[in-house]
């Protein structure tokens, strides 16, 4: 097996993909894990998460080679705790990260991002300010 394949502390994907999500919780806060091993913690706990894993998952979304992974694991959240995490990495990223974390609000709906969103609907970036545009779009549909 590829060594980018399993982490050296965690294993291979199926065996972190095992683990419950207090232990995947564990591999995002542990600094000597792998982006492997973060990475499929993320993937799993999009199915095995719940509010507590939040405020493990939060801070991957301002690293560029974990933020997908990150958005991937809080969009399905059934904690409200994910909404207020996503805005508040929205007000800290800016570029690609940004346009991830808007349209993982938008997945959401979630309707206390409406004034940030309209916020960046101005923003210099043009595809921060589409993405902006389309959350709102999706979050408050036409009357």
């Amino acid at each position: 097996m590829a060594e980018f394949m399993r982490d050296p502390k965690y294993g291979t994907a199926a065996e972190i993909m095992a683990l419950d999500w207090a232990r995947l919780m564990g591999i995002l806060e542990d600094p000597e894990a792998s982006v492997f091993a973060k990475a499929k913690a993320c993937q799993r706990l999009a199915v095995v998460g719940n509010h507590f894993a939040v405020d493990a998952i939060a801070p991957l979304l301002a690293d560029p080679q974990l933020s997908h992974y990150a958005r991937f694991a809080l969009e399905p959240a059934p904690a409200f705790a994910a909404d207020p995490a996503l805005r508040e990495a929205a007000g800290k990223l800016k570029g690609r990260l940004l346009v991830g974390v808007i349209n993982s609000i938008a997945v959401r709906r979630d309707p206390e991002a409406i004034p940030l969103l309209g916020k960046l609907v101005n923003d210099p970036d043009p595809e921060v300010a589409r993405a902006a545009l389309e959350a709102l779009a999706r979050i408050r549909p036409p009357l």
